[in-house]
């Protein structure tokens, strides 16, 4: 750093104008107090840092030599003192201690104001002094700059006996103000790639999870804590395999050095035991040298979309339900209606009844499946009313009330004690819920109770639900359901599901399924409210 150019005389010259007394001890006119002080070291905590550490080392490197190094900041407050610990306390006897404030109106000629003015280094040696008790000692200060603003942020300096002054302390102590500036410069560097990263992760609309080579969690985004209801204070500093779902394949990668990309992954949510759907990759970080590092996930919501392939894929396979329903129900009807009518014709003429029974339940049986395909076939004109969701309801029971029984079925049930209305065709709404009731008798063949509930949620919708205590269901086959020919019973088409889900969307009503083998079943629908 170039050295500021000094007149010396001239300076001594205005010192005796502003009435400073040559022979007395320095009289700092401001100091910080202790809380002022301890203020100023927060401040400066990141530079302080870096400049105590450097300090150390020159110190260490001339420990035999009676130092004292010093760091003030940009207004010239001594913010440490640092050496030899003889030389320390004789700089506090002439009130050189932390706190004080270097100005040119109170010390007359020093190095730390000097330099802070000229923006360069300065040296001040003996006589070069103004004050006569600074004759025996030599100075020298270098500004600490801030070259991306080109301003000063403090400075460094030495003071050292008169015996032990060289033009090398002042290069010396430029070099160790150039190893500063540059540490310092990547540090407020990486300051602000923190805060971009930060930014970046905090923003995207990616789950973001990163891990040190050794295994432990290092950062964890917010959208990661929003999507997996897991929280960051939590599992950070976790070991990757303590982590469900993720942390298999960070440690793979972190093996392997290889990166997995577009893995799908099924997540079930903890909070509210919500499936997800996640598209995971995980990439190997490296230095530039090759040295592994660490591994970086990154995961985003695939639900929504997984779900419209899933609709597409079903829509597809009601397509073709729909054709085989047009063109097979319509030309089954026909003949199996005279079929029905001739058999009940004559039912008299029969030797054993037990036949006739038999024949008229399967026919039955046919009707009700070819009924069920033509549902399907085709978009049917539905006639939406406002109606009382309970009184619908209360209808359905009294229908099924006489299946119940038969079946040793107890039905409860536990309504809203105000009229829930909705918007509906009330006679599909008693085939879903008729659907249900026959499932739940089907699942409980030695009996057992249906409990019926309806309310309003704080969202504004009707809420069914309907709950049995028979064999339930694996979540695989909860999945299943609503597919096309998919059922969990020896007899059944598959279809009833299929009508129930079609009725349901039409009504723009949710259904979800919570089940449990050997436990029983819950079956929640809801329904928006009728507008007033």
């Amino acid at each position: 750093m170039e050295k500021a150019s000094i007149d010396f005389k001239s300076l001594k010259q205005k010192c005796l104008e502003n009435g400073l007394n040559p022979t007395a001890m320095t009289v700092f006119s401001e100091r910080l107090n202790k809380e002022e002080l301890l203020q100023k070291h927060m401040e400066y905590q990141e530079i302080l840092d870096v400049v105590v550490y450097f300090l150390d080392k020159f110190l260490d490197s001339l420990k035999e030599m009676p130092i004292i190094a010093s760091v003030c900041d940009a207004e010239g407050y001594l913010l440490r003192n640092l050496g030899h610990e003889q030389s320390m306390r004789n700089a506090e006897i002439i009130g050189i201690a932390e706190g004080v404030r270097f100005k040119e109106e109170d010390c007359g000629i020093d190095a730390i104001s000097l330099s802070l003015k000229h923006k360069k280094s300065v040296e001040i040696v003996g006589f070069q002094h103004y004050h006569t008790h600074l004759h025996t000692k030599a100075c020298y200060a270098v500004p600490i700059m801030d070259w991306t603003e080109d301003k000063v942020i403090g400075t460094i300096s030495i003071m050292t006996e008169l015996e032990h002054a060289s033009p090398l302390m002042l290069t010396l102590l430029s070099t160790v103000n150039q190893t500063i500036e540059r540490e310092i410069d990547l540090i407020r560097q990486n300051h602000e790639l923190n805060i971009l990263n930060k930014i970046i992760m905090d923003t995207t609309r990616n789950g973001i999870l990163v891990a040190a080579q050794s295994g432990r969690l290092l950062d964890f985004n917010a959208f990661a804590e929003h999507i997996t209801g897991w929280k960051k204070e939590d599992i950070i500093g976790a070991s990757i395999l303590d982590l469900k779902y993720f942390g298999e394949y960070l440690q793979n990668v972190l093996n392997t050095k290889r990166p997995y990309t577009d893995i799908e992954i099924s997540f079930t949510r903890e909070k509210d035991k919500e499936t997800l759907i996640f598209l995971l990759d995980c990439f190997p970080i490296f230095l530039n040298n090759g040295t592994l590092v660490g591994a970086f996930a990154q995961f985003r919501d695939f639900t929504d979309r997984k779900k419209t392939e899933q609709l597409l894929l079903n829509s597809e396979k009601l397509t073709a339900v729909g054709q085989m329903a047009a063109s097979v129900a319509h030309e089954i009807r026909n003949p199996l209606t005279t079929i029905q009518g001739f058999i009940q014709y004559l039912e008299n003429d029969f030797n054993k009844k037990a036949h006739y029974d038999l024949i008229m339940s399967e026919l039955k049986r046919i009707n009700f499946i070819v009924g069920e395909f033509l549902i399907l076939s085709k978009p049917h004109a539905v006639h939406f009313v406002k109606q009382d969701l309970q009184k619908i309801m209360d209808e359905t029971v009294s229908l099924f009330q006489a299946s119940a029984n038969m079946n040793n079925i107890l039905m409860e049930r536990n309504y809203n004690e105000n009229s829930i209305l909705v918007q509906c065709d009330e006679n599909q709404l008693k085939q879903v819920f008729m659907n249900v009731f026959k499932n739940s008798v089907e699942a409980m063949p030695y009996g057992g109770t249906i409990k019926i509930l309806t309310d309003v949620t704080e969202e504004k919708e009707a809420i069914i639900q309907i709950e049995d205590n028979g064999i339930g269901m694996t979540p695989a086959q909860i999945k299943k359901l609503g597919l096309p020919f998919y059922t969990t019973k020896d007899t059944g088409t598959g279809l009833g599901y299929m009508v129930i889900f079609k009725i349901i969307e039409q009504h723009k009503g949710h259904l979800h399924i919570e089940s449990a083998v050997n436990q029983g079943t819950t079956i929640e629908i809801r329904l928006p409210l009728a507008e007033k």
